[in-house]
């Protein structure tokens, strides 16, 4: 089971570049390794997505407890992922900086950024999500409420 642990917003992520002023909150997460997330000597290159999946959900379950607030079901729109150097066998556990970039009307843009103590604190993968916030029915796109806007943010002002 992951251990989520949460950086105030004033630290950015090790390594993660900023993308806009309304940017909210970094929040860190650590995710314990399994032999099966090897192949060959190194992390295999899927599991960055299913790091990043992971993550994101810690971060929502920790989020959307804000009173009236909805929990919205967000789907994967778009996913870019920037494999920038391997996690080599051996490494306990990874961590994945959660912050969400951009809040639209229908949409958000999260990024997480994912490392291991013993690669430093540059990240080895970076994976930018949009999500799209669906009615029940997954078809519907719903609008993001204020409240939705402010736990997404944090207590970040969406700029313009």
């Amino acid at each position: 089971m992951a251990t989520p642990t949460t950086q105030s917003a004033g630290t950015p992520a090790a390594g993660a570049t900023t993308v806009t002023e309304s940017a909210g909150a970094v929040h860190r997460v650590r995710i314990p390794l399994r032999i099966s997330d090897f192949v060959g000597m190194h992390v295999n290159n899927v599991r960055f997505q299913e790091f990043s999946q992971d993550a994101r959900l810690m971060w929502f379950r920790e989020k959307f407890g804000v009173p009236g607030s909805r929990v919205p079901i967000a789907l994967a729109r778009w996913m870019e992922i920037d494999f920038r150097r391997t996690i080599a066998m051996g490494v306990a556990e990874v961590w994945v900086d959660v912050q969400v970039l951009r809040v639209g009307r229908t949409s958000f843009t999260m990024r997480t950024s994912i490392g291991s103590e013993s690669t430093g604190a540059e990240p080895c993968a970076v994976v930018d999500t949009v999500m799209v916030v669906t009615a029940d029915d997954e078809t519907t796109t719903l609008e993001i409420t204020p409240e939705e806007r402010a736990a997404l943010l944090g207590d970040r002002e969406e700029a313009g």
